[in-house]
């Protein structure tokens, strides 16, 4: 006679697997607030701020720059700008995760999945068992 099922069973490598993916992606998404970055230029009279995917999110201009020559200021604030985006750059580098062991990550998955396999079998075999105790007693 098989052994009996652990109902439980399936849940907890769902559970594993879930929690081994988790290791690799890092984990739910929702309370990440995405990385800013800052430039200044012009001391400090022009400043930006910048998100990912690299987009601008705020440009402030001090009063007294727009007493600068126009190409001076756009040169002022591409500075500003690039200083941001590098500024993101490098707090978004600093965001990601150490290295994953990705062996250690497979090792684990291919645990789950032979566990996964082994109870996979037994339900099949109680099922098989429970059918065929059904038909002995229905031929009686």
């Amino acid at each position: 006679m098989a052994d009996p099922i652990d109902p439980s069973g399936l849940g907890r490598l769902l559970s594993e697997t879930m929690s081994a993916l988790g290791q690799f992606g890092g984990g739910p998404q929702d309370d990440v607030v995405p990385p800013e970055g800052v430039g200044e230029a012009a001391d400090g009279m022009v400043r930006a701020a910048v998100a990912p995917p690299g987009r601008v999110t705020a440009l402030a201009l001090d009063p007294r720059v727009m007493r600068m020559a126009s190409e001076s200021l756009a040169e002022e604030i591409t500075r500003a700008v690039n200083g941001a985006l590098a500024d993101l750059q490098e707090k978004a580098a600093g965001a990601v995760p150490g290295q994953v062991d990705l062996g250690g990550l497979g090792d684990q998955l291919r645990r789950i999945q032979e566990d996964a396999g082994r109870q996979l079998t037994k339900f099949t075999d109680s099922l098989i068992e429970a059918q065929d105790r059904l038909a002995r007693q229905g031929g009686k």
